[in-house]
């Protein structure tokens, strides 16, 4: 049973490696995406005032379509932009999810390990006073006759 455990807290250890390195690279998605959400944010904004502070000297029509389209793609590209956060977010928790699974379980195999050897350590004690004991009875009845 010891060599099955020990096999098997080996697998979970690499599991627990490759659990480990899937949630650090969906943690670095997650922190990619936020850094594009932030500067398309600034881009936005930045435009915003852009046209803002044109249409305060007077716009044309044409320009005034042009500055307008463009705002709504950067709207579009913002709500992507949401959607791709959301997914990454829901992809770094469940590799959070696989991650801490794998951990508690070789966390129970490791466990039952200590447990044994603690079990057998407790069984060599209990031999090795044994053994004393027979050897002090032995020595005690061989002094006596």
């Amino acid at each position: 049973m010891s060599k099955a455990l020990h096999l098997l807290l080996e697998q979970l250890d690499g599991q627990e490696r490759q659990a480990a390195a899937e949630m650090g690279a969906a943690q670095l998605q997650l922190q990619r995406l936020e850094q594009q959400q932030q500067t398309l944010s600034q881009y936005q904004r930045h435009y915003s005032q852009e046209f803002h502070n044109r249409g305060q000297q007077g716009l044309g029509a044409h320009q005034f379509g042009h500055f307008q389209g463009f705002i709504d793609k950067l709207e579009q590209a913002q709500h992507q932009q949401q959607q791709g956060l959301q997914q990454a977010r829901q992809r770094l928790e469940q590799s959070r999810q696989a991650w801490m699974a794998v951990r508690t379980r070789k966390q129970a195999i490791d466990k039952l390990l200590e447990r044994e050897a603690v079990r057998k350590r407790q069984a060599s004690a209990r031999q090795e006073q044994k053994m004393l004991d027979n050897l002090a009875i032995y020595r005690f009845y061989k002094k006596s006759t």
